[in-house]
């Protein structure tokens, strides 16, 4: 994988999952270049990125919403 992004939760560990700090400032850009990045990877590099950064128990449901916001991103602008 090329220029591997941080998850979100190490880059802003600061802003928590489901806060404003996602929605402006520098973790809304961060969130979708993240998400656009993270759509790109091969299901094998998914996986393996899953694992390499395991989420914190805060984020419990980082990986299931991913899916479905890439799938809406694409669906929009395929």
């Amino acid at each position: 994988m090329e220029s591997e992004m941080l998850p979100p939760w190490l880059k802003y560990p600061e802003i928590p999952l489901g806060s404003a700090g996602w929605r402006m400032s520098p973790g809304e850009d961060y969130w979708y270049r993240f998400v656009d990045w993270f759509g790109c990877l091969s299901d094998g590099e998914k996986e393996r990125y899953q694992l390499r950064y395991p989420k914190p128990e805060s984020w419990v449901a980082f990986w299931p919403y991913i899916p479905d916001k890439l799938a809406a991103y694409f669906g929009k602008n395929a």
